[in-house]
């Protein structure tokens, strides 16, 4: 009997009912936390040879052995069979009750048609770094002991139905159960999977059109990392599932969740979408949408998900918890939007996310990793390394951490270095020359007398950093009166940039490599477009025009947009960064001037060679790459170009990785967003997986809409998704496009497609699109 606050006598009696079988390790914790709110405890023992019967029987347990039938509702039903309480409390062993004083509480303050009550279920599950997730799901633990509700299913049980159907109605509660059953090792949750696995096969066997079980089956899929098989199920379960059941939702959650792993973003982003407009109050399907959009670098939209997944923590919605939510610990969903933040630049919101998150869980690796890249683009370092060595401690085995500390240690190193005063170069005695042109050469005997000859009338001053020739150069260009300078010993070609910037003296420098040569168009209009650029102009993009020998032995021609004339502000105020493809654009922004295009044409020779030559200079970038990588792992722009450089070493995969890696940075120009996302788009498109190769060649069409290369590549996905008429209408825009090419491209390089190929490609569409139809 139960006496409430007026004195009335209420028939609040509960039958706790549980099922077990070698469960010593945990059941006695769990009867404690019971003890005190329940009235009789009932346990459906399926061959225990431990001492779990001894220890319940301690606690006045009524104990029934019952055989194993391959059937998780045949046992929790005979436990049920024998409770004679007014309600049901179904608990596990692994299991606890947090505040077993509100049990009976929140039952007598129910609406009196109220049958079940959802609680709480909070997760925990270890990460291999050692740190730890906790999770929340809302479960229906507790209602009416009632004869038609019983549970069904061999495994994965429910007695929603049945207890919806008997006429009662759901009640959210404060109750909360705490497990402990995701924290076996990896070989027992495995051997977990596997049983249930078993039991999955048994019930679709039974019952081939049970869209539950066939979900369920792909979650246990998933969860032993078979995703083809995950996913034909998901397909499966989509297919015969009823509209209107609680399992459509939960099923294209977890299709996303199959298709985010598989790499198929776009299709991750559509079933989740789906997911929020039958449940738009839900977290799962936010985190989801938030996960895959940050994977793709889309932090604008990364950020609004999690924000929304905030948002429908705070609402108290029952469908959301009928169905099962996926609620995500708070300082994890801090941290995502501080990761979303430094994509974006907005490094103090970023830290106070980070922040946020520390103050809930200061042992959160991740947490503490960002505010240490934080401190690192602050350049803090001493912070950052505070920072790490905090994470180090905790994950001692990361081996992330220690590489990042050393990084930091590296930059630590360099300020230390920095001279505190340093001479500003600026124009001399009063003379200062219109047009600088600047050059780091090493052995170019054969390619600098034309390069010197094309801008003979046009560049006042010539000035080569020698980087250690030891053929005929200097004296070529001392024909040329240049300024000569030794710098030998130096892998980085910014560095070497910088030198020659510091004897620069010209109002404005054009930088030229000795395989490049000035266009002829372009002497006439060069120096009358110095001469008359307002000050504000801080540069001018030249477009690059190059045919590019492959490693097959075929040639690529390529168009980019770079600026390649800028205005001499003096070193170090202008300056290079990046030790393999060098930029000057940083610094010309940091001093809040513009870069305007220009009709500016330079030829370059440099990418047709042998295949020898190309694999040495090949082997030469990607060396300088990685440690420009190591010394800078914030650098999205080194990462990109070391992603490029992997392509053409045909290291595809690494390629693949590395380039997601320099987008999820987020801190690339649009011209160079758009070369890596078009990339991105033709080596997922190369392993066929077109939906994808869409996607990206979306992306870059966005920043650079008037490019060739991206649209060439969005018209075959097209093609091969079977979009005829979509492929045909683009391969003709891409034919109109070379044929008229003029200007420089936006995208900050260009390929000019082979007109035999765009043309294979619209006979194609055509061909399939008339199939089609016939």
């Amino acid at each position: 009997m139960f006496i409430n606050k007026k004195g009335k006598i209420l028939d609040i009696t509960v039958s706790a009912c549980l099922i077990t079988k070698n469960e010593e390790k945990h059941i006695f914790d769990c009867l404690k936390s019971i003890e005190s709110c329940v009235d009789e405890i009932i346990i459906a023992d399926t061959g225990s040879i431990d001492k779990t019967i001894e220890i319940a029987e301690k606690f006045g347990s009524k104990v029934f052995r019952s055989v194993w039938q391959d059937d998780f509702s045949f046992a929790r039903n005979t436990a049920i069979d024998e409770a004679t309480k007014r309600y049901i409390l179904v608990i596990d062993a692994d299991e606890r009750l947090l505040n077993p004083e509100e049990l009976k509480k929140t039952i007598e303050l129910s609406n009196p048609s109220t049958g079940g009550w959802l609680i709480n279920v909070e997760s925990e599950a270890k990460r291999e770094d050692g740190s730890i997730d906790k999770y929340t799901s809302g479960l229906l633990r507790l209602f009416v002991n009632h004869p038609s509700v019983r549970f069904s299913g061999i495994i994965h049980e429910q007695v929603l139905e049945p207890l919806l159907q008997a006429g009662f109605k759901l009640q959210q509660t404060n109750l909360k159960f705490n497990h402990l059953g995701y924290g076996h090792s990896p070989e027992q949750m495995k051997q977990k999977q596997e049983r249930n696995l078993t039991l999955l096969h048994k019930s679709i066997l039974k019952n081939p059109s049970d869209a539950y079980s066939i979900y369920q089956r792909a979650k246990t899929y998933l969860a032993l990392k078979k995703l083809d098989e995950a996913e034909n199920d998901i397909l499966m379960a989509l297919k015969i599932v009823n509209p209107n059941s609680a399992v459509k939702p939960q099923a294209l959650n977890f299709g996303a969740v199959i298709a985010f792993q598989m790499s198929n973003y776009d299709l991750a982003i559509e079933r989740g979408k789906a997911s929020l407009k039958i449940i738009p109050n839900q977290s799962f399907a936010n985190y989801i949408l938030g996960d895959t959009y940050s994977q793709i670098g889309n932090f604008p939209d990364a950020l609004d998900s999690y924000q929304r997944l905030e948002e429908a923590e705070l609402i108290e919605d029952l469908t959301t918890r009928i169905v099962g939510d996926y609620h995500l610990p708070k300082e994890q969903l801090y941290f995502r939007k501080g990761k979303c933040l430094i994509g974006l630049k907005q490094f103090d919101a970023a830290f106070t996310e980070f922040e946020k998150g520390y103050k809930i869980n200061n042992n959160d690796v991740g947490i503490i990793v960002g505010m240490a890249n934080v401190a690192f683009f602050w350049k803090k370092f001493e912070e950052a390394k505070e920072f790490l060595l905090k994470a180090r401690k905790i994950a001692p085995n990361k081996e992330e951490i220690t590489i990042y500390l050393k990084q930091v240690d590296i930059a630590l190193g360099k300020v230390k270095n920095i001279s505190k005063t340093e001479n500003i170069k600026t124009g001399g005695n009063g003379y200062k020359p219109l047009l600088t042109l600047s050059m780091i050469v090493k052995n170019e005997e054969q390619n600098l007398p034309d390069c010197l000859e094309s801008v003979r009338g046009i560049a006042d001053e010539i000035v080569i950093v020698d980087t250690g020739s030891s053929d005929r150069t200097k004296q070529i260009a001392q024909t040329y009166n240049a300024k000569i300078f030794d710098f030998e010993g130096v892998k980085d070609f910014a560095a070497a940039r910088n030198e020659a910037l510091k004897h620069s003296t010209g109002e404005w420098v054009l930088y030229l490599d000795a395989d490049e040569r000035l266009d002829e168009s372009s002497k006439e209009i060069i120096r009358n477009l110095l001469m008359i650029s307002n000050d504000e102009i801080g540069g001018y993009i030249c477009t690059i025009e190059s045919d590019h020998s492959q490693l097959n032995g075929s040639t690529e021609r390529h168009r980019g947009g770079y600026p390649r004339i800028f205005r001499n502000y003096g070193f170090p105020k202008i300056s290079f960064q990046g030790r393999v493809h060098e930029q000057i654009t940083p610094s010309i922004f940091a001093l809040g001037k513009s870069i305007h295009f220009s009709e500016i044409i330079i030829e370059h020779l440099g990418y047709n060679q042998s295949r020898e030559v190309m694999e040495s200079k090949i082997k030469r970038n990607y060396a300088m790459l990685i440690e420009h990588v190591q010394e800078e792992p914030l650098n999205a722009y080194a990462w990109y170009q070391l992603g490029q450089t992997l392509a053409q070493m045909k290291l595809i995969d690494e390629a693949e990785k590395t380039i997601r890696f320099a987008l999820q940075l987020g801190n690339l120009s649009d011209s160079v967003y758009s070369s890596a996302t078009s990339t991105l788009a033709q080596l997922v498109g190369n392993k066929k997986n077109f939906d994808e190769c869409l996607y990206w060649a979306d992306k870059s069409i966005e920043k650079a809409p008037g490019q060739v290369y991206a649209v060439h590549l969005k018209a075959y996905a097209l093609l091969y998704l079977k979009r005829f008429e979509e492929a045909e209408q683009l391969f003709y825009e891409v034919l109109n496009r070379l044929r008229a090419k003029k200007g420089v491209p936006h995208s900050g390089f260009d390929i000019v497609i082979a007109e035999d190929i765009v043309i294979k490609g619209l006979n194609q569409a055509k061909e399939k699109k008339i199939t089609d139809k016939i």
